[in-house]
């Protein structure tokens, strides 16, 4: 029996970290060829940085459920705690990919003021705005530099501003949009035109950048508390059902697993609650351009 848990295991693990990092059977590999605007889960997915696929985030979820709530059973023996158990080990690559994907986010937020003194310097020494976006590949912020690499080979295919265009979208978020927006007007225009602008935006990303993170920081310990005050109950339950022969024949018993299950539900309501409350507003993307 032990042998089958862990052979079990290991396919569960095997699984769970080939969807995470993209090696996994032929079956489950199934990416889509192209990508789009609107192209929901599968774009959240590509602005975390992982080419994996929505199926095998899912083969992901499975395996972790499988195996938080199988553990939980063979050391608890409560079937309603290794459900709650199997719901969080459900959320942990999604968790894991969240994480990742506002990391990153927020890395090529920061990285948006170095990037715009870059090309107002190259605009200054008379470059044109595509050079100075080619430039950005090579000597712009590490975070940014693969999307104007991503710009310049689109460039010798597309139209300048096609290839803008893409790279506006693969970047996916308000600050990019208000940028490459004033770009796409200096092409136009001509960039002695928005250079004065392009300091304003530098400037006033600074001053929000700041503001952001000190609201971040404002917040985290309450989240803490909020996730720590969710989770301990439940671990101290399991600990006084794995030792206690009393706790666990209650908890077993469907009045037992009714009081666990209510507890789940209002301690998942509080958290989300919680989360809810603390969100800052999201701003939209009012500026992005169609589809491509």
């Amino acid at each position: 029996m032990r042998l089958l848990a862990g052979l079990g295991a290991a396919v569960l693990v095997y699984l769970t970290l080939g969807s995470l990092f993209g090696v996994t059977p032929s079956w489950l590999d199934q990416r889509p060829v192209t990508r789009r605007r609107g192209a929901g889960a599968q774009d959240w997915l590509n602005q975390a940085g992982v080419e994996v696929s929505v199926r095998q985030v899912g083969v992901a979820s499975l395996s972790t459920a499988t195996a938080a709530g199988g553990l939980t059973l063979l050391l608890v023996g409560v079937p309603m705690l290794s459900f709650l158990a199997g719901l969080g080990g459900a959320a942990i690559p999604l968790a894991v990919l969240s994480q990742r994907r506002r990391r990153l986010t927020a890395a090529r937020t920061d990285a948006w003021p170095d990037a715009l003194r870059d090309l107002i310097t190259h605009l200054r020494a008379n470059l044109s705005i595509h050079r100075g976006l080619v430039q950005l590949a090579e000597t712009g912020p590490d975070p940014l530099r693969p999307y104007f690499d991503r710009y310049r080979t689109l460039a010798g295919a597309l139209d300048q501003r096609a290839a803008l265009e893409v790279v506006r979208e693969e970047l996916a978020d308000p600050l990019s949009d208000r940028v490459i927006e004033v770009v796409l007007v200096a092409f136009e225009q001509g960039p002695s035109v928005v250079i004065d602008i392009l300091e304003d935006l530098a400037t006033a990303t600074v001053g929000d950048l700041r503001l952001s993170e000190e609201v971040e920081t404002a917040q985290l310990e309450t989240k803490l508390e909020a996730r720590a005050a969710t989770v301990l109950p439940f671990v101290v339950l399991a600990l006084l059902c794995a030792t206690s022969d009393d706790y666990r024949a209650f908890y077993q018993s469907p009045t037992g697993g009714l009081v666990v299950l209510l507890g789940g539900l209002l301690s998942g309501a509080g958290l989300v609650a919680i989360s809810r409350l603390g969100r800052r507003p999201r701003e939209e993307r009012t500026l992005a351009g169609g589809g491509v």
